[in-house]
């Protein structure tokens, strides 16, 4: 966006060009008004006074001819004579006379001029002409003066001035003028004009140099002052200082723009203090169309609510995430042991799988020995019956032993589910990490019946080793019976034979519940180490919820 000067779509006009505009245009029109109704009064008033003085220059030339002579005018062959004297002769006073007041004298008789102090090229004096026809019937017969401002006498214009003259009689015999050249008028007149328009144009030029002055003085520095002013608070200085010197308008809008710049630097200490963590800061608007104050001050609010509750909220996830880092240490310290118990147990069913081998390789001894317990059959049997007995009794304490490997299965995969939902609680972390410390709980319950189920197999697996060394004793027993008994060696060998199958399903039974053991043991293994990689996590999530609650409460905050 462009504030530039002259950057504009309108083309930019001073305002001191406007001020002088509007100063100079009606003193122009005022000038121009003045000049022509002054010269237009000139003209007038220096006709009225030209034709004025010529009145009083006739009126002496006949007044200077009375002084010579009282006695009427009369015509004597061409001369015009006052009396005795001859006036067309002697015209040295007239002449005088005409010289003194600047005007020319003539004198008719009748319509001829007979006397005059005009002369023509030559010096000759011009007379025996005729006046006007117009100017001889105002004056010669109506006996009123006649003026005129372009009459010709001798090829040049004259403002004249005629009046009658009369004998004693009160006869009117002839008449008077008295003329002053028009171009000598003239000439005086636009003098007087020029004088006054050149007047005009100085009064108007010291007027526009005088608005210039003050126009500079008073309005363009003050405005060029505001201007520097508002220009560097565009640009983000806010430190200005304007001094008020008039008491005027101009004065006013100084008042109202030091009055903003306080605004804007108190907003601006404000801001600072917001930006340096301070939330507890309190902006009053001075008025509700204050866009400015208004946003700020919804901002430090917003600001200390949404704060306050992140602050809360931490409090909270450091809290949480120390009980889940506690409860995941202890998930894995349990998982260890458990892990440690299964390993004590798959040694125990190492060593029955072993002994189920050796029950399998005696039994098929007695069956070789079984050839030799003919004499002893019927003893033999008896004891064999108690061998069998024996014999299933282990069987069901092997059974008893898959039961348990089966539910040791069961609780290990219980402990699987359990250990996964444990690792997407600790991920979520936040606020449910209540729901981890519930689930760490089951875990350690399950681990608890691992353990028991561990121990009741312990004591069957070493009631079986019991049993079956019962019956090794009885078949010993038996074998040193069925020595003397040679009769029953079939049935004997027949029934060793199903005691050696037996064993050997036995012993591939306790090779596979080894084989789930085993099983159990990556799995217990890989939760153990679940759980460990779940409390590091749960420490490093304490961790960074500690950091984020002093991070937070860097900002002071209002009190609620």
């Amino acid at each position: 966006m462009k504030n530039q000067k002259g950057s504009n779509s309108k083309r930019r006009v001073s305002i001191k060009w406007v001020i002088l505009a509007v100063t100079a245009i009606p003193l122009l029109i005022e000038g121009i008004v003045i000049t022509f109704f002054a010269g237009f009064t000139m003209n007038k008033g220096m006709q009225n006074e030209v034709m004025t003085g010529l009145r009083s220059a006739a009126t002496g030339a006949l007044l200077s001819l009375d002084n010579v002579s009282t006695e009427s005018f009369c015509l004597v062959e061409d001369d015009l004579y006052k009396g005795d004297f001859n006036v067309t002769q002697n015209m040295a006073s007239i002449d005088y006379y005409a010289t003194s007041n600047d005007v020319e004298i003539t004198f008719f008789y009748e319509d001829v001029r007979r006397a005059t102090t005009i002369k023509n090229s030559n010096g000759e004096r011009v007379v025996g002409t005729k006046a006007d026809p117009q100017i001889s019937e105002t004056v010669l017969r109506q006996g009123q003066v006649y003026t005129t401002e372009d009459v010709i006498v001798n090829g040049e214009s004259y403002f004249g001035f005629y009046m009658p003259v009369k004998d004693s009689s009160g006869n009117i015999i002839g008449m008077v003028f008295a003329g002053k050249l028009k171009a000598e008028i003239m000439s005086y007149i636009y003098a007087k004009i020029n004088f006054i328009i050149l007047f005009s144009v100085l009064t108007c030029v010291f007027c526009l140099i005088l608005v210039t002055v003050v126009t500079k003085k008073r309005f363009i520095e003050q405005l060029n002052k505001l201007s520097l002013v508002a220009q560097k608070l565009s640009k983000g200085d806010i430190n200005q200082e304007i001094e008020c010197e008039t008491n005027d308008e101009f004065g006013d809008l100084t008042r109202d723009f030091t009055v903003m710049i306080e605004n804007i630097r108190k907003q601006a200490q404000i801001m600072e203090k917001v930006s340096e963590g301070d939330l507890t800061v309190e902006l009053v608007p001075a008025s509700k169309q204050d866009v400015m104050s208004n946003a700020i001050k919804k901002m430090v609010y917003d600001n200390n609510r949404n704060l306050s509750e992140i602050r809360n909220a931490a409090a909270r996830m450091t809290s949480s995430s120390g009980e889940v880092a506690s409860a995941s240490n202890s998930l894995a310290q349990g998982a260890t042991e458990q892990a440690s118990a299964i390993q004590e147990i798959t040694a125990s069913i190492n060593e029955i799988a072993e002994g189920a081998k050796i029950n399998a390789k005696e039994a098929d001894k007695a069956n070789e020995l079984a050839q030799c317990t003919k004499n002893d059959a019927e003893h033999s049997n008896i004891q064999m019956k108690d061998m069998i007995q024996a014999m299933q009794d282990i069987d069901a304490a092997s059974q008893n032993i898959s039961k348990i490997m089966k539910a040791i299965d069961d609780i290990a995969f219980q402990t699987n589910l359990l250990a996964l939902n444990a690792s997407v609680e600790a991920a979520r972390a936040g606020v449910h990490g209540k729901g981890f410390a519930v689930v760490a709980e089951e875990v350690r319950n399950l681990a608890r019946k691992s353990a028991e189920a561990a121990k009741n197999s312990n004591d069957i697996i070493e009631d079986s080793i019991n049993k079956t060394k019962v019956g090794s004793r009885l078949a010993f027993e038996t074998a040193e019976a069925l020595e003397g008994i040679l009769g029953s060696v079939e049935n004997i060998a027949m029934i060793v034979g199903n005691i050696a199958e037996a064993s050997d399903k036995q012993a591939s039974s306790v090779e596979r519940v080894n084989m789930g053991i085993t099983q159990i043991t990556d799995v217990v293994q890989t939760t153990s180490a679940t759980s460990e990689q779940c409390a590091a996590s749960s420490a490093e999530l304490s961790n960074l919820a500690r950091q984020l609650q002093e991070e937070v409460y860097k900002y002071r905050l209002e009190k609620n």
